[in-house]
């Protein structure tokens, strides 16, 4: 599985605060990290229900962890949003909901998870028509690797991210 490194030591993840906001355009690795987030997560021993645009997110989870254990992760696109919903209504309060592309999906996706903490929303946020709607909900972690509007960065390396949050911030990226 790929090691998510801070300032270059393996992150602990219970540094990640919830809700989690990742930003990043097409090719920055913000996607990647997203999954390697996940795989992460889930080998703690997170329950996991993951909306993205497109099946390879699943894909690179799967390289990463295996076989998964269907009790514990769900996996829906872009295509299987009402079963996403669905699933979503029926998720207890520990269950950690990544919504990847979140650009990609409409203000009905944005509406069911601004009430919840555990959440990890990704995509390129500056494509994403309902972005003041989604600024309302305060975020405890952001990570960045692409400018965002009305945020300044460090300079960044290819596929390194900004990982802020309360009491802890450096550059973030992922070890293979």
């Amino acid at each position: 599985m790929n090691k998510i490194l801070l300032e270059g030591d393996e992150l602990d993840l219970s540094e990640v605060k919830f809700p989690v906001l990742i930003h990043g355009e097409e090719g920055t690795g913000a996607s990647f990290y997203t999954v390697s987030l996940a795989a992460n997560l889930y080998s703690k021993g997170s329950r996991i229900i993951f909306l993205c645009g497109y099946e390879m997110a699943q894909q690179k989870f799967s390289q990463q962890i295996g076989d998964e254990d269907k009790e514990r992760i769900s996996f829906f696109t872009k295509e299987l949003v009402e079963e996403f919903k669905a699933n979503l209504a029926s998720a207890n309060a520990n269950t950690i909901i990544f919504i990847k592309n979140i650009e990609l999906f409409g203000e009905d996706i944005l509406e069911l998870i601004l009430d919840k903490n555990k959440v990890i929303i990704s995509g390129d946020i500056n494509k994403y028509e309902f972005i003041n709607e989604l600024f309302q909900k305060h975020f405890a972690t952001k990570i960045i690797f692409s400018e965002m509007s009305g945020m300044e960065l460090p300079k960044l390396r290819e596929y390194e991210g900004y990982f802020e949050t309360t009491n802890l911030v450096g550059k973030t990226t992922i070890k293979i």
